[in-house]
């Protein structure tokens, strides 16, 4: 894990912000008053399961064409989306794959199929030489698979994006309501000023503080974590704030975490946290944000029938996402 060093001009204290890892966020300067950009890799919840059935047209072996849907599964499932090897059933989504061959190169197409049947977009991938292709060479496969499942995702949160367009109750059409259980662990003031700078900080037209936990999208709450902490650069004892604020979706699962770090003057904060509190609250609503619209796909664009391939009629699939 990769680790940056900023300086933090009004405290005069260096911080050490981690790069985040899938599913979180860590503000990029902790403490400042300026709201949290930094994200980590969130995709749009994909689909309940996907199906890949072991493609029949692609010009490999039976081994080969086994091993290749194999490769596929792994490249979706390193996208979050869970796919699986199979025959299709009834009800489920499906990738289906094959390839075809022109002027002696080999390019592969995968195509998205409802479960009514129907093709809702098609893609090509990473073209190959006959000849390359043809041994079904391992390296090769994979680095199909590893291109290509990027730009299936991609399509599988598009076609969700357009589902949400459509639905007047979706967080594309709405304010996610946010139910917040507030903040523990801050010495002094601390839990008090953090909490109302960030209940003013998130409510936008995008977000919205609910009051009732049941009818919320995302519950979020906040531990802080104040411990003695080794001597500052000029030998003067320091503290170290530790601050994460967890965001659940409404079943329970867990859409990511905002995290503040940072070391301060000791004791600084037993009384009273004043800007610093404030700035924390400012932080961490810009942070919170980000997950939520990561995580709900708001933000993303709805494929268009221009996009698709096949049937261009892009249905709305009731259970293309579930959480």
């Amino acid at each position: 894990m990769r680790i940056q060093r900023f300086l933090l001009s009004n405290l005069g204290l260096s911080l050490l912000v981690m790069i985040p890892l899938v599913g979180c966020v860590q503000v990029p300067h902790p403490f400042e008053k300026k709201e949290g950009t930094a994200g980590g890799k969130l995709t749009a919840p994909p689909p309940s399961r996907l199906i890949v059935p072991v493609p029949t047209e692609s010009l490999l072996t039976d081994k080969d064409s086994a091993l290749f849907a194999k490769d596929m599964v792994q490249a979706m499932l390193d996208q979050t989306v869970p796919a699986v090897v199979g025959p299709a059933q009834k009800g489920d989504w499906l990738l289906m794959m094959k390839a075809q061959s022109q002027d002696g190169t080999v390019t592969p197409v995968f195509s998205i199929v409802d479960p009514s049947g129907k093709i809702l977009a098609t893609r090509t991938g990473m073209p190959a030489s006959v000849q390359d292709w043809s041994k079904g060479d391992q390296n090769l496969l994979m680095q199909v698979a590893q291109q290509s499942a990027p730009v299936v995702t991609e399509v599988l949160q598009g076609l969700q994006a357009r589902v949400m367009a459509a639905d007047p109750h979706s967080l594309k059409n709405r304010a996610a309501q946010i139910y917040f259980e507030g903040v523990t662990g801050a010495p002094g003031d601390g839990n008090m000023v953090i909490a109302r700078q960030f209940v003013i900080s998130i409510n936008d037209k995008s977000n919205a503080i609910q009051s009732k936990k049941d009818k919320a999208d995302y519950i979020v709450d906040c531990k802080v974590s104040v411990v003695d902490g080794a001597a500052g650069t000029r030998g003067n004892p320091v503290q170290h704030v530790d601050i994460v604020w967890r965001i659940v979706d409404k079943h329970g699962k867990e859409a990511g975490k905002v995290t503040q770090i940072n070391d301060v003057p000791a004791h600084s904060l037993d009384v009273y946290w004043g800007d610093t509190g404030t700035a924390v609250g400012q932080e961490a609503a810009g942070g919170i944000k980000h997950v939520i619209s990561n995580y709900s796909g708001r933000d993303i664009k709805p494929l268009s029938d221009k996009s698709g391939g096949g049937n261009r009629t892009l249905l709305a699939p009731p259970d293309l996402i579930q959480k």
